[in-house]
């Protein structure tokens, strides 16, 4: 490779836009020959990713790498939508992974390809990972208008969870969207996003059983009647515990505390664990992603697991 191309590639993650290697001497010539050698990837006209990097990413890196070099070869405008979602780190879920949405220059909303330009209305923009894209409240927003319910909540969870946004700044937002564009659509995935979720796999449990019009809790303490903690659980609904992929959960928790442990070590403590939460009267079941696709199956569990639901005496003043 040449070794110009190496070194802008080297120092900005492995992409790099037209404009930047003809300032560091490289002809059009000269990205031709690399892309016809496959040294380097063209995502777009005038964006380059390094094909090594490229061919050891996975599909969502590739698309955070496509968004960047994109970004790189658009100076001023700014990643928007689930583009900027992929670059903040949060879940991608279900996006479409050819379409890149940016704040631009443009007097209306505009698609040249994958690319869908935006008008810049004053938005507040944010760096991360060496790219420029809209606060993570107006990308969750509007990706509820692009890309779907399950997509915008996935990711707006995720963002309450680790603080990269408020209820507030959501909302500010939903106010923000016009009601031809979907305000209705906004404000009603912004109302079902819960910061308390751990994980996209508990998300959408919880957004499964909303939809059969069951009411979960998410990560509800449980206690015996002292009032000593016996665990925390992904989802309470009707007295039923839900945990999603609990047990890989409670092995990468066990990881964190104790030092890795053994897989018998980790089955017979999340034995007592169980144990422990039926002995307050909650029934468990887990959920595991291929169910998620038939969420009818866990309404039926959980109906069916109400029965087993052992109502506990008040605790004593």
């Amino acid at each position: 490779m040449d070794p110009r191309i190496e070194a802008l590639a080297g120092s900005q993650g492995g992409v790099f836009a037209a404009h930047e290697a003809q300032a560091a001497g490289l002809t059009k010539a000269d990205l031709h020959r690399a892309v016809r050698s496959r040294q380097l990837v063209r995502v777009r006209r005038g964006a380059y990713v390094r094909a090594t990097v490229w061919q050891q990413a996975t599909g969502d890196e590739r698309y955070r790498l496509r968004c960047l070099a994109v970004a790189r070869s658009r100076p001023g405008d700014a990643l928007s939508h689930h583009a900027a979602i992929g670059m903040l780190g949060l879940p991608l879920w279900n996006v479409d992974a050819d379409r890149i949405d940016l704040v631009s220059d443009t007097v209306q909303s505009v698609r040249r390809g994958a690319v869908w330009l935006h008008p810049d209305d004053g938005v507040a923009v944010v760096r991360a990972a060496d790219a420029v894209c809209v606060s993570p409240a107006r990308a969750v927003v509007r990706t509820a208008l692009t890309m779907g319910q399950d997509c915008a909540v996935v990711a707006g969870d995720a963002a309450l969870h680790r603080g990269l946004v408020t209820l507030d700044d959501l909302m500010t937002e939903v106010a923000a969207v016009s009601p031809h564009q979907g305000r209705g659509r906004a404000l009603e995935a912004v109302l079902l996003m819960d910061g308390r979720s751990e994980s996209v796999g508990e998300s959408r449990t919880r957004l499964a059983l909303r939809r059969l019009g069951l009411q979960p809790e998410s990560q509800v303490v449980l206690r015996d009647e002292e009032g000593r903690f016996v665990a925390r659980v992904d989802l309470l609904v009707d007295g039923v515990v839900l945990e999603f992929d609990g047990l890989v959960k409670y092995a990468r928790q066990r990881d964190a505390e104790d030092g890795a442990p053994r897989p018998e070590e980790v089955l017979w403590l999340e034995k007592r664990r169980e144990d422990a939460i039926r002995r307050l009267g909650h029934p468990v079941e887990r959920v595991i992603w291929n169910e998620l696709e038939r969420p009818g199956l866990i309404g039926a569990r959980v109906r069916s697991a109400k029965a087993l639901v052992v109502a506990r005496p008040p605790r004593p003043a």
